[in-house]
């Protein structure tokens, strides 16, 4: 996590293309996923296979799956995303290959802002007992940090918000310092915990 100034408030980016294993994984499922679709495409004719519409239309989609999925797969390795507060607005900008998208949230509607721990890697059913010889484990570990939360939330207007990869508790206690020196507001209160402030 990166903080720099920026206008009246600062910029912060909580991730970057290829910054963590997963998304190194991911640019390897996308160069075999192309690979595949491309080969997939070369294949008829390489062995002189009459070119009938049937065939054209089953290539044409099994080759639109394959690069549909390496699509998914360089999406999610360049994706990058960056907070801009201010005093009035959190806005979450979130980069991906040919794609960008802008959330902005008002400072007084944000509450409850919390980390959303990783939960505990559970140990692989078929991994070794002294050592992973199968690779089973090592599997289970990089999906639960492709899927696993890390994460940060807040709830806004009823709904909650998450955002960030990979955000470990001390970013997270960083994060809210920053933002309280910025907005003044503490957002880690619930709403229902801020109206008793309200009716006293």
């Amino acid at each position: 996590m990166t903080v720099k100034d920026f206008q009246d408030g600062k910029i912060i980016s909580l991730s970057s293309s290829f910054d963590n294993r997963a998304k190194i994984l991911n640019i390897i499922y996308f160069i075999c996923f192309t690979g595949a679709g491309i080969g997939f495409i070369s294949l008829p004719i390489s062995e002189g296979t009459p070119f009938t519409f049937g065939l054209f239309v089953f290539i044409a989609i099994v080759t639109g799956v394959y690069l549909f999925a390496a699509y998914r797969f360089i999406n999610k390795a360049l994706q990058t995303e960056k907070l801009i507060v201010n005093k009035d607005t959190l806005t979450i900008f979130r980069g991906g290959f040919l794609s960008t998208k802008k959330d902005i949230y008002e400072v007084s509607q944000i509450s409850n802002f919390r980390h959303l721990d990783k939960p505990e890697t559970s140990k692989h059913p078929l991994a070794g007992q002294s050592f992973d010889y199968l690779g089973f484990q090592t599997e289970q570990q990089v999906i639960n940090e492709m899927h696993g939360d890390n994460r940060l939330a807040f709830d806004y207007v009823g709904r909650t918000i998450k955002f960030g990869e990979n955000i470990y508790s001390w970013d997270f206690e960083q994060l809210e310092v920053i933002l309280y020196d910025i907005t003044g507001n503490d957002f880690r209160y619930t709403d229902k915990f801020e109206k008793t402030f309200d009716d006293t």
